[in-house]
C-alpha cells in the first residue's frame, strides 16, 4: 500500500541525515554505520523504514536512494533552508498584520540582509549594485528609504524604465523634499502611482528577475531584506504589483 503524504514527511524528517548521506554516498550499510553518528540499531531501523516508504532500496548490499527518495531529500532541504530565513527574520514577521500578505515563495532560496538598526537608513550594498545595473526597476514602498532615490536617480537614465508605487505619505514627502528627483518621472510618463496599501514590507523588483522583500519593524525600521530568485517568488511579486496598480492612482501632469 502506497504510504501516505504524512507517512513520508515523518520519516523523512525523522531519518533525514541518513537519507542524506545515502542520497550523496551510495553506501554499504556499514560505511552508513562508520560514518555517521547514530548506532548500528539505529541505522538499521532507519534503512528499514526508508525502504518501506520507497526512498531507499538496496542492491547486493549498497544502499541507493530512489528517485522519490532524491526528491524527498532536496524538498526537505529547501524545507530546512525556508525555516532557516524564517529564524533569520522571526521577529520582524512575527509583528506584520495577518493580511501582509506576503507569499512563502518568498522564502524559498533567498539571503537576508539586515540594514542597521539606527537612522538614517544606508543602501544595502548588493541591492544598490542590482539597482544601478538594472533596465527596469519597479519599487513598492510604504516607508521612504535610499534604494527609493537610487531608482529614481536610474530613471532620468533614458533606457531605464522606472514604476514606482508609494502611499501617499511617502509621495508628500518626495514632492515636498525632493521635488527635482521625483516631478521629472511623473512629467516624463514614468509610472508613479500613489494610495498603495501594503503593511509594513516593501518591494524592489529588477528587470523582472530579481526581488528585494524589505521587512519593517513595529516602527517602520527596514529590519530585514530578502533577495530572492526563484521563479515562484517572481511571478507573485508580478501578479501582487499588478494588484496594486489596480487599487492606486497613476499620476499625470
Amino acid at each position: 500500500m502506497a504510504s501516505s503524504v504524512s507517512e513520508i514527511a515523518d520519516v523523512v524528517l525523522k531519518r533525514r541525515n541518513i537519507l542524506e548521506y545515502i542520497c550523496e554516498y551510495q553506501p554499504d550499510k556499514r560505511t552508513v554505520v562508520e560514518n555517521l553518528p547514530e548506532s548500528r540499531p539505529t541505522v538499521d531501523r532507519a534503512i528499514r523504514e526508508l525502504e518501506d516508504h520507497d526512498l531507499v532500496e538496496r542492491t547486493d548490499g549498497v544502499c541507493k536512494p530512489t528517485y522519490t527518495g532524491i526528491i524527498a531529500c532536496e524538498l526537505c532541504e529547501d524545507f530546512q533552508d525556508s525555516f532557516k530565513m524564517l529564524t533569520e527574520t522571526g521577529a520582524e514577521l512575527a509583528s506584520l498584520p495577518l493580511d501582509a500578505e506576503l507569499d512563502t515563495s518568498v522564502f524559498l532560496d533567498g539571503d537576508v540582509f539586515h540594514p542597521p538598526d539606527y537612522a538614517p537608513y544606508e543602501t544595502i550594498e548588493p541591492m544598490d549594485e542590482e539597482i544601478r545595473g538594472g533596465e527596469e526597476l519597479v519599487a513598492v514602498s510604504e516607508v521612504l528609504i535610499p534604494h527609493i532615490n537610487t531608482i529614481l536617480e536610474q530613471g532620468m537614465i533614458d533606457d531605464v524604465d522606472v514604476t514606482l508605487l508609494v502611499n501617499d505619505e511617502v509621495l508628500d514627502v518626495l514632492l515636498e523634499n525632493q521635488p527635482d528627483s521625483i516631478i521629472p518621472h511623473i512629467e516624463s510618463g514614468d509610472a508613479v502611482y500613489r494610495g498603495i496599501d501594503v503593511s509594513r514590507y516593501s518591494l524592489f523588483l529588477i528587470d523582472g528577475e530579481v526581488l528585494y522583500t524589505g521587512i519593517y519593524s513595529q516602527t517602520n525600521h527596514l529590519s530585514s531584506v530578502i533577495r530572492n530568485t526563484n521563479s515562484q517568488a517572481i511571478q507573485w511579486a508580478k501578479d501582487h504589483i499588478s494588484g496594486l496598480r489596480e487599487g492606486a492612482t497613476l499620476l499625470t501632469v
